[in-house]
């Protein structure tokens, strides 16, 4: 069950870090959304692999 738990919460981090860059860069960058969909890969794969390493050590 954690686990679900733990990947349904990446995967909203994933939206809110892709959605947030894209808007943030979207009059500098034209094409913001390739620099915010590899932020929010790698923000929610952070977040998936710190929240599965402190579940081992509880």
């Amino acid at each position: 069950m954690m686990r679900i738990v733990h990947f349904l919460i990446a995967v909203v981090v994933f939206a809110i870090v892709t959605v947030l860059v894209t808007a943030l860069l979207q009059e500098r960058i034209f094409f913001s959304v390739f620099v915010g969909l590899p932020a929010g890969t790698v923000a929610g794969l952070i977040t998936l692999i710190y929240l599965r390493v402190r579940n081992r050590v509880e």
